[in-house]
């Protein structure tokens, strides 16, 4: 261990349960500036040298944001305790190891499934895990993947220990439902504001202030850590207990639309079904990240299974010729089985056509209703959409960070700026469930 190490002075204060805690998760949401990856990484370097047999494994969803976040607050880490001469760096693979036990900090993205699955230590056992910015982790089931890699017995005295650190910006967050809402014996939480952070200045603090006079919801979420969406919440118009129904039968003689929004980073495709009236239903999602275009096609095609698709809607920027190959990724999608509809990509006039699909209005037995409603299967839309901030900078626009969150909005505008109302179906099918395990299997 360092010599005439004094942790209260290296540390500071606010995060004395965190240190102290081996429950197995740990897990920690915070406002800007209160010093969350800074403790983490302090305790994670402070404990591999406490514990000669601990190796962590360090994630967030995509591998190349990794060594400017987790990976520079750990060589921070290691100058603040006065230990660099124990570590040795990489940086192709990122690793950090310790030279005297051969102990090993991995990085890996969740764009890089192989890594995880693949990884080895040849000193001790991988038992922590340290996820940052979890918040990016959209799927629970991504995590549950995660949780099961840190698995198996540990040598007597180490602990396993999986922690996860975020700005809480939506309460739809799968990491609400499941580890602030109920109580475990397995889970510590704790909630941190810029307040524990002494190391502010006069000028920081006064950031926070005017923030707090100026712009209260935001300060609520990015001031003292709260679950919101940080203020200047873009779509008002949305209300859970309109706009999200349980999933149900589509509507007798449905038009079903697709609307896609597509990058390297990330793949938002929606299914939407409007009926004869022009109401739509949102009844199915696909997003995926970092997928090439044949395998987002193949994702498209396998969940489109059995339906007939009358059109789909996608950003014009995919026909723009690459130069390489003379080709579009709107061409290449249609060669891999995907053909495309070139939409308004007007950003103001699409999220006004967006919100008069979710103006809410009286309806007929007295309660309320909207002409878009949104399955409840849809967990990612349902998270992402009410949590758009508006552009401080462009009126009617809304702001395009946390990036994350804005690809199936985006997708979703377009088929909202493209389809106001569908004509009526002259061959109407008999009415099929869409529930359950036979929803591929139909035909509208």
């Amino acid at each position: 261990m360092i010599e005439g190490l004094y942790l209260p002075d290296i540390v500071g204060g606010g995060y004395g349960e965190f240190w102290r805690t081996r429950k197995r998760y740990r897990v920690v949401k915070g406002s800007r500036a209160s010093k969350k990856s800074k403790t983490a990484a302090l305790w994670y370097i402070y404990h591999l040298l406490k514990y000669p047999q601990a190796n962590l494994l360090v994630v967030r969803r995509t591998y190349r944001t990794l060594e400017r976040s987790a990976f520079s607050e750990l060589k921070w880490a290691i100058r603040r305790l006065g230990a660099e001469k124990y570590f040795d760096f990489k940086s192709s693979p990122l690793e950090i190891i310790v030279k005297s036990t051969g102990q090993r900090v991995f990085f890996a993205g969740l764009d890089d499934p192989l890594k995880l699955t693949s990884l080895t230590v040849s000193t001790g056992v991988l038992c922590w895990m340290w996820i940052e910015e979890a918040y990016e982790i959209d799927s629970e089931d991504a995590f549950n993947t995660l949780d099961e890699s840190i698995r198996g017995e540990v040598p007597e005295g180490l602990f396993k220990q999986i922690t996860l650190t975020f700005n809480p910006w939506s309460e739809n967050h799968w990491i609400k439902r499941r580890f602030f809402d109920r109580a475990s014996p397995d889970v510590f939480t704790l909630t941190v504001s810029y307040k524990v952070n002494e190391w502010l200045d006069a000028a920081d603090l006064r950031v926070f202030e005017e923030m707090r006079l100026r712009d209260p919801e935001r300060y609520r979420v990015c001031g003292l850590g709260e679950w919101g969406v940080g203020g200047g919440q873009f779509f008002s118009e949305f209300r859970s207990d309109v706009h999200v129904v349980p999933p149900s039968p589509l509507p007798v003689g449905a038009r079903i639309y697709r609307a896609i929004d597509y990058g390297l980073d990330a793949l938002a495709c929606l299914f939407i079904a409007v009926d004869s009236l022009g109401r739509a239903i949102v009844f199915r999602e696909v997003y995926a990240h970092d997928l090439i275009v044949s395998a987002a096609a193949e994702e498209i095609r396998a969940a489109s299974e059995g339906l007939e698709i009358y059109c789909t809607f996608a950003p014009p920027d995919l026909w723009a010729r690459q130069k390489d190959s003379g080709k579009s990724i709107a061409m290449l999608f249609s060669q891999h089985g995907v053909p495309l509809t070139a939409a308004d990509s007007n950003r103001v006039g699409g999220w006004m056509a967006l919100k008069e699909w979710l103006k809410v209005t009286a309806s007929p037995d007295g309660g309320e209703d909207a002409r878009l409603k949104i399955s409840r299967d849809c967990e990612n839309l349902i998270r992402c959409l009410p949590s758009l901030l508006s552009d401080k900078k462009h009126i009617g626009d809304c702001a395009t960070e946390p990036h994350e969150i804005t690809h199936l909005p985006d997708a979703l505008r377009y088929f909202a700026v493209m389809r106001t109302d569908a004509p009526p179906r002259k061959d109407v099918p008999k009415l099929t469930d869409f529930t359950g395990k036979n929803r591929r299997n139909m035909r509208f």
